[in-house]
């Protein structure tokens, strides 16, 4: 990988010469990599691909406690009303609740940052999907910057379903980094309803970013693996917990 990477298409020839092993060697470890999303495979060759390792980076977040998030997913669509307005951002457990909201056939309007959360809903007919415009993160699949601050003044919605890198008693939800929760931020101030998405190891953590106080927060959905403690001490300072 690190011969690949920056260098364009390497030939199988010149990576078996300077590896020291056979070209059948570099096929079967060229072959690999391609599945694993490192790399894309040419004639005689390959070449190192960022967007295709950043998407199995993505898909190896979203398998983490699949089964946790989907069951918070389900638990989010029930809060939506038909002909509601919903705002989602970027995160795995919030496109579970996109998911889950088509699976239902709940006819809402779906206002988002996440690319990801778009290429699911734009097929589906119940929703009327509105993507904010916006510059493209370079390492994550969603939009951000002034004009996508700009666009969330210009709107409201009912509901803002949230992820979060971590939610503290004390100190609120956390984003990864300051785009996202500048981003996060302005959904919490224009809409009536802020319900956070985190499963159950993000309970009790802090991240990067501060993006809400406890008291901008209306409810948390989380499952069952959710600290205890953790869940009392949020339930202590009047926070809503759901457990799916």
């Amino acid at each position: 990988m690190e011969m690949l990477s920056g260098k364009g298409n390497i030939s199988t020839a010149v990576l078996a010469r300077r590896l020291g092993v056979h070209s059948m060697t570099i096929r079967r470890d060229l072959a690999a990599l391609e599945i694993a999303g490192a790399v894309i495979r040419g004639y005689g060759g390959a070449l190192a691909s960022e967007r295709i390792t950043f998407e199995f980076d993505f898909d190896e977040r979203h398998r983490r406690n699949l089964a946790a998030k989907q069951r918070i997913g389900r638990l989010a669509a029930r809060r939506v009303r038909p002909g509601a307005t919903v705002f989602m951002d970027t995160g795995t457990t919030t496109l579970e609740a996109a998911k889950a909201l088509t699976a239902a056939g709940v006819a809402c309007r779906v206002i988002t940052t996440s690319l990801v959360i778009a290429s699911h809903l734009w097929a589906h007919s119940s929703v009327e999907l509105l993507l904010l415009g916006g510059r493209v993160r370079p390492r994550s699949p969603d939009l951000a910057g002034p004009l996508t601050e700009f666009a969330l003044d210009s709107l409201s919605a009912d509901i803002a379903f949230l992820g979060s890198e971590g939610i503290d008693a004390r100190r609120g939800t956390f984003a990864g980094d300051l785009e996202s929760a500048r981003v996060a931020h302005r959904m919490i101030q224009n809409a009536r309803r802020v319900i956070v998405l985190a499963d159950g190891s993000k309970i009790g953590l802090t991240g990067a970013v501060r993006y809400a106080a406890i008291d901008e927060i209306d409810e948390v959905l989380t499952d069952s693996s959710a600290d205890p403690t953790c869940v009392r001490a949020l339930r202590k300072q009047h926070m809503t917990v759901t457990q799916a």
